[in-house]
C-alpha cells in the first residue's frame, strides 16, 4: 500500500509540475505574441507623423506651401487629416506666432481648421470642401512659449516632444512629432508637427483579444501611463483638468499590482533593460 501511495503521489506531483510548466509556457507564448503585435503596430503608428512632416517639409521647400497664406495651408492640412485618420492635428507654427493646422480636437465637430496670429488662435468649422463656415473657439495662444516648440528648436532636428496635456480639451493628451522649418539660408523660421492622440493607442490595446483577464499597458520610464487596454482611463480629471496617472495609481487593480511588483523587483522602471 505504501508503495502504491508513493507511486501515485509521485505521478500526481510530476503531472502537476508538468501542467504548471505547460501553462507557464502557454502564458509566455501569449505574452510574446502580444508584445510582437504591439511592437509592430507602434512601429507603423509612430512612424506616420514623422512621414507626414517630411512630406510637408518637401512641399514647403518646393514652394507648394506658402506659410504666410494661412487660409490655403489650413485647407491643405484639412485634406491631409482626412487621409491620416490616426493623427489628431497637423500644422505649423512660425517664430512670428503665425500658425495654421487642421485635425480632430473638438468633440463632435469632426475635422476643424485653426489659424493664429498676434498671439491669438481661431478654430473654425468647415464645409465639405474645407471652407470655413463658423468660428468655434477663440483663445489667447503664443506657440513660441510652449515646451514642445522650445524642445524642437533646441534639438534642431525631428524629435518626439514630451507628452502634452492640452488644457481646455478634456482627454486631449498627445505625443507630438515635431521638426524645425528652415528657409533657403538655413535660418530657422518655425516648427512643423503632427500630434498623436494617446487614447487611440488605448483603443488599439483594448482590441487585442489576448485572454479575458489579460491587460496590456504602456508606460514611460517615470511610470506614467501612456496607454492601456483597461476600461479605466490612463488619466484622471481634477477640477476639469486632465492629470496623467502613474501605473502605480491606476484604477485597474491588475495594472496597479503589476506596476508595484515591477517597482519592487527592479527598484526603478528605468533599470528594466530586457524582456
Amino acid at each position: 500500500m505504501i508503495q502504491i501511495f508513493a507511486a501515485v503521489g509521485l505521478v500526481g506531483y510530476l503531472s502537476f509540475k508538468n501542467g504548471q510548466k505547460a501553462v507557464n509556457d502557454l502564458a509566455n507564448q501569449l505574452m510574446s505574441k502580444t508584445d510582437s503585435l504591439v511592437d509592430e503596430h507602434l512601429d507603423t503608428y509612430l512612424a506616420t507623423p514623422h512621414q507626414i512632416n517630411q512630406i510637408n517639409i518637401d512641399a514647403i521647400e518646393q514652394g507648394l506651401l506658402n506659410l504666410k497664406d494661412l487660409e490655403s495651408t489650413g485647407r491643405y492640412f484639412w485634406k491631409q487629416a482626412q487621409v491620416f485618420k490616426n493623427v489628431s492635428w497637423i500644422g505649423y507654427n512660425l517664430k512670428t506666432s503665425e500658425e495654421a493646422g487642421a485635425g480632430r480636437w473638438l468633440a463632435g465637430q469632426g475635422i476643424v481648421i485653426n489659424k493664429g496670429f498676434a498671439n491669438k488662435d481661431y478654430t473654425y468649422a468647415v464645409d465639405s470642401q474645407g471652407n470655413r463656415t463658423k468660428l468655434l473657439k477663440f483663445t489667447d495662444y503664443d506657440p513660441v512659449t510652449e515646451d514642445w516648440y522650445a524642445q524642437t528648436v533646441k534639438a534642431g532636428r525631428p524629435i518626439w516632444s514630451q507628452i502634452c496635456v492640452v488644457e481646455g480639451y478634456e482627454g486631449y493628451i498627445v505625443a507630438s512629432a515635431d521638426r524645425p522649418i528652415y528657409d533657403k539660408t538655413h535660418k530657422m523660421i518655425g516648427v512643423i508637427g503632427a500630434d498623436l492622440l494617446l487614447s487611440s493607442i488605448s483603443d488599439f490595446l483594448s482590441n487585442l483579444k489576448v485572454s479575458p483577464r489579460a491587460k496590456t499597458f504602456i508606460i514611460e520610464r517615470d511610470g506614467l501611463l501612456i496607454a492601456n487596454s483597461s476600461s479605466h482611463r490612463p488619466f484622471t480629471l481634477i477640477n476639469g483638468k486632465a492629470q496623467r496617472l502613474s501605473a502605480l495609481n491606476s484604477s485597474d487593480s491588475l495594472i496597479q499590482a503589476t506596476a508595484k511588483y515591477l517597482q519592487h523587483k527592479f527598484g526603478n522602471f528605468k533599470t528594466i533593460k530586457d524582456t
